[in-house]
């Protein structure tokens, strides 16, 4: 007799938790999305405003003005059949 409380008990906690994540769970999702949404859009607001005109160079960079940097260079080996 317990086995079978333990089981109803248990079903019952299950489908109480899954009607409470599908009522709270978007919520939470669409509030979080808000938050960064307006995060980004102050972010934007913040680095730029409109007309305005930046240049950005790189710094640090130290060593030969002349050297230019081409890329990477991969070693490789063929291989013969």
């Amino acid at each position: 007799m317990a086995f079978i409380k333990f089981i109803i008990i248990a079903v019952g906690i299950y489908y109480i938790l899954k009607w409470i994540l599908k009522a709270v769970f978007p919520f939470l999702v669409k509030k979080t999305f808000d938050k960064m949404q307006e995060q980004a859009k102050q972010q934007q607001q913040q680095t730029r405003k409109e007309g305005e005109v930046t240049i950005d160079k790189p710094s640090g960079k130290t060593g030969d003005p002349h050297k230019k940097d081409v890329g990477d260079y991969v070693d490789f080996e063929e291989v013969d059949d």
